[in-house]
């Protein structure tokens, strides 16, 4: 007796039998993909030059803005892998213009788009307002530059590295600290906050990499040790006292935390190895990393930010620096107060960049001696790091040069 399946199949028009094979295979590459995250993501990544396309269509600027903030956007989207951003500039005479492109959610055309006022991760840039908040306590006379940090931090006592109590002020203000950025406590925000904030006795175990002022290396460690100092001799938690200095109300300054605000894009990153971080909202113990990488908000809320910072009294975070004997025709070689000076040419216009990344996103403000300001927040990081993101620098360099 025929089995009833094989009778169906018999009677199927051969155009009809198509269309199961079809099915059947749709449904067997869709089980893969579902079983497999890591294949899910690399296919994911395969879309990007359709999302991109997308994304470039729906790029909206402010009246009279630049011709090059626009231009610069398109090549975030088109060369480093970030879908959705906003550029904002503060010209020489005051007057403000913005960009915006791409979709605050995951998904083109069905999402809302970027506005002006949609949230994004600062990062690094963050350092600003710590070093600002320094330098405000060394005006009122309540730390000077040469001021130990131990001095400030009682729970540093008889460290096994005796040359950690001749950690100052000024070297953690300059990544001089004697913190290597190579090293697990120097660079790496994953293990920097298991020292601080929460765990500061861990400071008489550890040996610094070099003797405090012999050099520079980045350190996010350090400038949570500044953050800590801050929080010490106001008496008030950091992110408290932050909120009321930098009138968080007023503007879209917030802190972030394990999770996404209702207001923040997404992020153009996923997770295609076994490093573990699929998350990224909690690949990081975000609310420990407040004065290190832990403010977000949107391009023109940093703009307005960084020219009140950049106008405070000296010493301010563009203070001269020169003393640190640094190269300033090196992108990121020439460390200042929070920020980096710049001048490839000896007499070409001299800038300040605070840049930074996390998983999926980079930032980067860069502030001009005359007064101008640009702020880039992107919701993705390039191919080739550094590289892409040094040259995304030159070019703003380049059009700041030619105004």
């Amino acid at each position: 007796m025929p089995n009833k399946k094989n009778k169906l199949f018999s009677q199927l028009k051969p155009k009809d039998l198509i269309t199961v094979v079809v099915l059947v295979g749709l449904v067997c590459v869709g089980g893969y993909y579902y079983a497999n995250p890591l294949e899910r993501a690399k296919l994911w990544l395969k879309t990007y030059p359709l999302r991109a396309s997308l994304s470039t269509q729906n790029l909206t600027c402010s009246a009279d803005a630049p011709t090059w903030m626009a231009e610069v956007l398109k090549m975030q989207v088109s060369d480093r892998n970030a879908p959705s951003n906003q550029i904002a500039y503060i010209d020489k005479a005051g007057a403000l213009y913005h960009c915006e492109n791409g979709y605050v959610e995951k998904y083109p055309i069905i999402s809302d788009a970027v506005t002006p006022k949609t949230r994004f991760r600062y990062a690094s840039v963050t350092k600003m307002w710590t070093a600002d908040s320094i330098l405000r306590l060394i005006k009122q006379g309540k730390l000077n530059w040469d001021t130990r940090l131990a001095e400030v931090l009682p729970v540093i006592q008889q460290p096994q590295d005796a040359r950690i109590n001749e950690i100052t002020i000024k070297q953690l203000l300059l990544h001089q600290a004697g913190f290597d950025r190579t090293s697990v406590f120097g660079q790496n925000m994953f293990t920097s906050s298991r020292v601080c904030p929460h765990h500061l006795t861990e400071l008489n175990q550890m040996t610094l990499d070099f003797t405090p002022g012999e050099k520079n290396s980045y350190s996010n460690l350090g400038y949570c040790l500044l953050g800590e100092v801050i929080a010490k001799i106001e008496k008030k938690p950091y992110q408290q006292l932050m909120r009321e200095r930098y009138q968080f109300g007023k503007d879209n300054l917030k802190f972030i935390g394990n999770q996404k605000m209702p207001d923040e894009v997404f992020y153009n990153y996923v997770e295609t190895g076994l490093t573990g971080y699929g998350d990224v909202y909690t690949a990081f113990d975000y609310p420990s990393l407040a004065s290190t990488a832990g403010l977000s908000g949107d391009a023109i809320t940093l703009v307005k930010q960084a020219k009140m910072l950049m106008q405070q009294p000296q010493p301010n975070i563009l203070s001269d620096v020169d003393d640190t004997n640094c190269d300033k025709s090196q992108l990121s070689g020439c460390y200042g107060y929070a920020v980096m000076l710049y001048q490839p040419r000896k007499e070409g216009l001299q800038v300040y960049f605070r840049d930074g990344a996390l998983l999926g996103l980079s930032a980067f403000v860069v502030m001009t001696e005359d007064g101008r300001v640009v702020a880039l927040l992107s919701n993705g990081q390039p191919e080739n790091g550094v590289t892409d993101l040094n040259q995304t620098k030159k070019t703003i360099y380049e059009a700041l040069s030619g105004l």
